[in-house]
């Protein structure tokens, strides 16, 4: 599937799905492929908010009823919300700069309740504590230990990273895709994590093979 045809995105107010409906030949067929991308993601984002936006036509009201019904009780969204789009453009770019782009450092550790959204790379020199949370639409580098709730790539870029000295996080993500690792995955040395073949891995920073 590909990122064009249904991308979603989690932020702080819920979920934010991006649907192409020129890929989609009915209401029931977009309907299962909203199910199998939600259901891996239940534990995550249960009974959060939905908020949809369609392009580049607009869902009839009778189709808004549709979805809401079939996805609601289902899933356990308390409500789905639609904004639709005529116009390609004014939907969010996938950020391709994380080799080289606009980067945000933050030079202390991040508190519980702590936010962070920056459509760039993200540096934090400290740690992120639990309860804390980064959005950034390229790599995040974490120099301290990573506890919270980090979402790299979060335009859709597949080639972002995550990696820090200590990954004991709440929760990742890269590009719509989530992970939890183990409670029990405390290590000594620095890791990195990466999509491969639509699933995170999270491997050991190796300086003399590592390469994004």
């Amino acid at each position: 599937m590909g990122i064009d045809r249904l991308q979603i995105k989690g932020n702080r107010k819920g979920l934010n799905l991006l649907i192409n409906l020129m890929e989609f030949s009915s209401m029931e067929e977009l309907a299962d492929a909203i199910r199998q991308k939600m259901e891996p993601l239940r534990k995550f984002y249960d009974g959060n908010a939905m908020f949809i936006t369609t392009y580049p036509i607009r869902l009839k009201e009778q189709e808004m009823d549709y979805l809401r019904q079939s996805l609601m009780g289902e899933l356990n969204i308390p409500s789905i919300q639609f904004e639709e789009s005529n116009r390609r453009e004014e939907l969010p770019k996938v950020f391709k700069g994380i080799s080289e782009g606009p980067t945000k450092f933050i030079t202390k550790s991040l508190r519980g309740g702590a936010l962070v959204d920056y459509p760039g790379n993200v540096v934090v020199v400290g740690d992120v504590h639990i309860g804390a949370e980064i959005h950034a639409e390229g790599n995040i580098i974490i120099m301290g230990q990573l506890k919270g709730r980090v979402f790299a790539g979060s335009s859709g870029n597949e080639d972002a990273i995550i990696a820090a000295i200590g990954m004991t996080p709440a929760l990742l993500s890269i590009a719509g895709i989530f992970a939890r690792p183990p409670e029990s995955n405390k290590t000594s040395y620095p890791e990195v994590a990466k999509l491969k073949d639509g699933a995170i891995y999270v491997e050991p920073y190796n300086p003399g093979k590592f390469i994004i």
